[in-house]
């Protein structure tokens, strides 16, 4: 998927600023298990809304969360059958959509963004202004949140060193993911050649090119 350089430095910058937020006012923000209430008060907070969110059952091949907005708060329902650690990615994805979304990045079209996704299945490359291949703005910020949930549940500063590990067959994803109480796919991301390229850019120069 080819996206908008600067809507995704300003998802890092957001990031950088919830964890900022995260350090600064929640007990233990530095243990390994992000804390999802913690996140849920933290962005509450930081953008004066009310977020409820709850488990409701229903039925989804690709659907894991769903958003809705309202004027001063968001209600997130996140479908119940699923895995503890795709229970919480999936509220912390809805949660980074709550703070990392405009107005013009909402969608009322849900069918559409989902195929949308489906044939945009990955992040390939940053676009500049002027390329009109780029998504709908409500599919690109679907991937934005994403990008957000994963930097959140595995911070940057572990990734070099795990690197190093699963290197010397010390350790592997799977026993990285049972510790940050993650989904396996998000240390795989987090930690293949192109997405650490791209995190290490910006969180070593605060810059993405």
């Amino acid at each position: 998927m080819l996206v908008d350089g600067a809507k995704l430095v300003t998802t890092f910058k957001k990031v950088k600023q919830i964890q900022e937020q995260m350090h600064q006012y929640c007990i233990a923000p530095d243990r390994a298990k992000l804390s999802v209430q913690d996140l849920q008060r933290v962005i509450e907070g930081m953008y004066d809304l009310k977020i409820e969110m709850r488990e409701v059952a229903f039925e989804g091949l690709f659907v894991r969360g769903i958003v809705e907005r309202y004027p001063g708060r968001a209600r997130i329902l996140i479908r119940k059958n699923q895995e503890e650690d795709w229970l919480r990615y999936t509220a912390v994805k809805e949660l980074c959509q709550v703070a990392i979304t405009e107005k013009e990045d909402w969608s009322v079209e849900g069918t559409l963004t989902l195929e949308n996704l489906l044939d945009e299945a990955r992040l390939d490359k940053v676009a500049d202004d002027k390329d009109r291949r780029q998504p709908p703005r409500p599919t690109q910020s679907e991937k934005f949140a994403e990008v957000a949930a994963i930097e959140l549940m595995y911070p940057f500063i572990y990734r070099d060193a795990d690197l190093g590990a699963i290197a010397a067959t010390k350790t592997t994803h799977r026993a990285v993911a049972v510790h940050f109480a993650a989904p396996e796919f998000v240390i795989g991301w987090a930690l293949s050649a192109r997405h650490h390229a791209m995190a290490s850019e910006f969180w070593k120069t605060g810059t993405l090119k």
